[in-house]
Order: C-alpha cells, then structure tokens, then sequence
C-alpha cells in the first residue's frame, strides 16, 4: 500500500504564494497527472470560474487542510488493520492525499477502481471524521474483492453499474462494512464523515417513506446523470435542499438485506432483477 500525500507540496506552494493564480494553481495540478487526470473533469468540473473561486477559498481551510493531511495516513493504516481483523481481505490498494478545487470530497478510481482519492479542503480534520471517511472508501474496496472471492476476478463485468439500485448497493455496502469497521458512531456520520450538517438524516427519518418512493418514482421514470447528481452527490439535493439523501435509502436497504440474507450474499449480489424485486418489496414494509 502507497500513501501518495501532495499536501505538503500544497501548503508550501501556499505560504509562498504560488497559489494565487490560475496559472500557479494548474502547475501544481500538472505535477500529479495520477490523481489530477482522474480528478478532472469526472469529479470536479475544471472551469475558470470555479478555479478561481478555489483560490479564494483556500485561506479559510488552510489549517484544516494542513491538520488533514497530517492525521488522514494514520488513520488509513488503521481502518486497513480493522478490516483485515474484520473481513480477512487485506486492503492492500493506493492512496492519494491531495488538494482538489472544492468537488468531491473522496472516491475510488484508478485503472483497477481499487485507489482512494480524498480532496483534503473538502474532509473535516477530525481524526474520528478521517477514520470513517477512510473506512467508507476502504469499505468500497474491501467489498469489491468480496464480491471477486463470492464470484469470480471478472464479477464486475456482469454489473450494470449505470443501475440506481446498483449504486445504492454499492453505498450502502460501504456504509456497512464501515459501520462494522468503526462502530459506535452515530449513524450520520457514516455519511457526512463530518462536513455535512445532520439535518440531512433528520430530514430524512421524517420524510423516510416518501423519500424512498420518489426514489422509485425516478429510477421508473428512467434514471440519468441528473438524477444520479440529485441523490448522490454532494453538488445535488436541490429537490429538497439536502444533498447525498440517497445515501440514507441505500443504507437502509443494505441493514434490510443483510437481515434476510447474511452480510456475505447481502453485499456479493449484484443481480439488477435480483435488486429490483428485493427494493419493492421493501418499500412495502
């Protein structure tokens, strides 16, 4: 395992002032083309109106992001050792630590979808807050080699990945395992790692029902990029003014499916039909 930490970089070419300019900005995204090529354009727009914006914004987080970067490898070395106590799967994959332009603030990539990208300015620096968002984005890897032990090297080619379902299993598995890897927080932060507010589970235990069926009323209706945005990104939420509400439902529905089936099959079942008969008769409860 390789913990790639641009940080250090980052900071220095902050005190120095390098960072003030668009220019200066983009050189140091030139020097990280295996985390920056990745990055943009798939999880961070690059438009000179939100590069600039950045730039501005980089001040206020500078603690934060110089405290994150100090901490986050720790806590990444830890969650690694849970899960292998936990699961037996050694999450033995790549890292990238680096400073991003305010987009996605973690998620998994790379040639083999098996190396973790965190945006520091976007993480809080929290150790608590590093070591779940750590484990959500461990979680994601450790369950797809799960799912290779359960089915095979090529399992992942028998996925429709573009299927709503699908994603809420894909979430919902992280959210699991990270609640079996760091237990004993409280259930929202499985899901902000601390840079949300909790009005957004608040919201959602008293709207559970009618979340779950627009959900279903969207993913009938045809899912699309828009859609994926609204319920699972950190740009969405414009529905209800909260983002990532998706993530509550695949939650849920994960904690439903491991009680009837067991964490293994629960988590190692991609089946789209399989899902799709499993998610109605859920939301019939």
């Amino acid at each position: 395992m390789a913990i790639n930490n641009t940080v250090y970089e980052f900071m220095e070419r902050l005190e120095r002032g390098e960072l003030k300019t668009k220019t200066g900005l983009l050189d140091y995204f030139s020097r990280y083309p295996e985390i920056f090529d990745v990055y943009f354009p798939d999880y961070c727009p690059k438009t000179d109106e939100r590069l600039i914006r950045a730039i501005g914004r980089y001040p206020a987080k500078e603690e934060d992001i110089a405290r994150a970067g100090q901490r986050l490898p720790e806590e990444i070395e830890n969650v690694r050792d849970l899960y292998r106590g936990l699961t037996g799967i050694d999450a033995d994959n790549d890292h990238h630590l680096f400073v991003g332009a305010f987009g996605s603030n973690a998620f998994v990539a790379g040639a083999n979808k098996d190396e973790v990208f965190y945006a520091l300015e976007m993480l809080s620096p929290e150790p608590d807050d590093l070591r779940l968002v750590a484990a959500h984005e461990m979680g994601h890897v450790v369950h797809h080699r799960m799912s290779a032990q359960a089915s095979g090297d090529t399992w992942w080619r028998k996925v429709d990945w573009s299927h709503p379902l699908v994603t809420l299993l894909s979430e919902g598995g992280a959210i699991y395992l990270s609640k079996l890897a760091v237990p004993g927080m409280g259930r929202p932060d499985y899901v902000s790692f601390g840079a949300l507010g909790e009005e957004g589970y608040g919201f959602y235990m008293a709207n559970r029902k009618k979340l779950h069926e627009a959900f279903a009323d969207d993913m009938k209706a045809g899912w699309n990029e828009d859609k994926d945005k609204e319920w699972f990104r950190l740009s969405g939420g414009t529905r209800h003014g909260i983002p990532r509400l998706g993530y509550y439902i695949a939650d849920d529905l994960i904690e439903h499916r491991a009680e009837l089936r067991g964490m293994d099959a629960a988590l190692t079942d991609w089946d789209a039909m399989t899902l799709e008969e499993e998610f109605s008769d859920y939301l019939k409860r």
